[in-house]
């Protein structure tokens, strides 16, 4: 038997399919995270820059990433 049969053979009783869906769940959740912590970054940047014309439109784009992130973790769960 060739040395790479035995490789997939043990990702295979490993459950590499499993591990694959658990990492994509896993990274689109720090995006999550990630997507949060810019929302708060762009909330201390309005506080201490409040006459500028550009942050309602920033704080939109923050929210609106953190629904995209959101939106994409449930896509992702329901798939796998």
């Amino acid at each position: 038997m060739p040395v790479g049969d035995e490789i997939f053979n043990g990702f295979s009783s490993l459950g590499f399919g499993l591990a694959v869906k658990a990492f994509g769940i896993l990274f689109v959740f720090f995006y999550l995270i990630f997507s949060i912590i810019i929302f708060r970054q762009t909330q201390l940047m309005t506080r201490v820059l409040p006459a500028t014309t550009i942050s309602p439109f920033l704080k939109f784009i923050a929210i609106l990433q953190i629904g995209v992130s959101l939106a994409l973790l449930f896509s992702v769960i329901g798939v796998f």
